[in-house]
């Protein structure tokens, strides 16, 4: 469920929901390993499953989730950890929620070889389109287009209509002299202080209702607000997240009646601001939703490039998980011969010197134990008219050039009942 087909609200009311959805899941029959991706505009669980499990377990999330499976799954688990299907083409907190997410999902116990895998080269392919394509230089992040229309209308107010502005033409403003509050102390926090920072801003300043603001605002270089203080700030920013609004109508009514205009930006998922604030005069509210109407476009070129990458991480983690089919024969074999290995070690002295002629009949009778069934196996397919077939597998599987099978048979010998023989 994402920004695709859902509303954020929607896909907020699913996050919030998560715990209880990740569970019930897991304990769905065909279910052996999920990964849960919850951002500010998707709740996405990427299972290794049965494809019907994974559609029962749609089911659990709500109506109107879209099901992928096999490499349709892999290909948008690529495309999300690469930027290429966020609502700002090339935005570079995704490759960290989808980091985190696996970490959480080791913590968990919830991760499969499957996922593990998957995710990996999810990772590596989005870094690979970071470094090959200009999709993510361009620094579009959902931060950074949300406080490029909040510093334009902090410093031009007035002269911009946002259904006028397209993408690329949001100007680039100077900071200086704006004065900012940053509400909250997540992820989202720490990425609008950095993009602050890019934008000269000066006086910055954090509150956070959990007590965390004094040791964020000095891990951060910014001063700490000791109370939510809506008179001094131009723009406030809120990525808090909890559920409830943190601005209602009437705390911003209130503060306009000794304050001039406000630029209020809102990057939770669940809104920490009540939407009917945008009806305030002199209140400017930039939400998800209005980032998302004016987000600038990728190029052509670079999109087409991103995707060839991701075309050939798919076929490299194809390959890889055809190879892991063989995963059962190998560690059987390695079984087998470990099971050899320990029988003549048990023949061994367990303490002081080894006698070299011990050791030397151990290693040769090692080395038969192990030579036996290919080479029994290789006497019976002769016998069953395969040989030329053993032959074939044997220096596929050893890697070395053998000698082929004579043509001496009993058919071939001079029989003993005929004359003169």
């Amino acid at each position: 469920m994402n920004h695709h087909d859902s509303d954020i609200s929607d896909v907020a009311d699913t996050a919030q929901r998560g715990d209880q959805v990740k569970n019930d899941i897991l304990n769905s029959a065909g279910v052996d390993g999920a990964v849960v991706l919850s951002t500010c505009n998707r709740y996405e669980v990427y299972l290794d499953a049965g494809e019907q499990a994974a559609r029962d377990a749609a089911s659990l999330i709500g109506s109107n989730v879209a099901v992928y499976s096999g490499l349709d799954a892999a290909r948008h688990l690529f495309e999300v950890a690469s930027g290429l299907d966020s609502m700002v083409v090339g935005e570079r907190e995704i490759v960290g929620q989808v980091r985190q997410a696996l970490t959480e999902a080791r913590r968990d116990g919830t991760t499969s070889p499957l996922l593990e895998q998957t995710m990996q080269g999810a990772l590596r392919t989005s870094h690979e389109v970071a470094v090959k394509t200009d999709i993510s230089r361009a620094g579009r992040s959902i931060v950074s287009v949300a406080l490029d229309m909040a510093g334009a209308v902090a410093c031009e107010r007035g002269q911009y209509e946002w259904e006028d502005i397209d993408g690329p033409s949001i100007p680039r403003t100077d900071w200086t002299g704006i004065n900012v509050l940053l509400v909250g102390t997540g992820a989202y926090a720490g990425a609008t202080v950095a993009a602050l920072n890019e934008r000269g801003a000066s006086s910055v300043r954090v509150w956070s209702q959990t007590g965390r603001g004094p040791k964020f605002a000095a891990d951060h270089h910014i001063d700490h607000s000791p109370t939510l203080d809506l008179a001094w700030p131009d723009v406030i920013v809120l990525c808090r997240g909890t559920g409830s609004p943190v601005l209602t109508v009437e705390m911003v009514k209130e503060a306009k009646q000794s304050r001039g205009p406000l630029t209020l930006v809102d990057l939770a998922r669940t809104r920490d601001v009540e939407t009917e604030v945008k009806d305030i005069e002199d209140v400017t509210l930039i939400d998800l939703e209005t980032v998302r109407r004016h987000v600038p476009a990728a190029g052509a070129g670079d999109m087409d490039q991103a995707r060839t990458i991701v075309n050939e991480g798919l076929a490299k983690l194809d390959s890889d998980l055809l190879g892991r089919t063989m995963d059962p024969l190998v560690v059987a074999v390695r079984d087998m011969v470990s099971g050899e290995l320990e029988k003549e070690l048990r023949k061994l002295p367990a303490a002081g010197e080894i006698p070299a002629e011990a050791a030397i009949r151990a290693l040769q009778r090692f080395a038969a134990a192990v030579a036996y069934h290919p080479s029994r196996a290789a006497q019976d397919a002769a016998r069953e008219g395969r040989g030329e077939e053993y032959h074939r597998a044997a220096e596929l599987v050893f890697g070395i050039e053998l000698p082929k099978p004579t043509e001496q048979a009993l058919s071939k010998c001079p029989r003993k009942d005929k004359p003169n023989a």
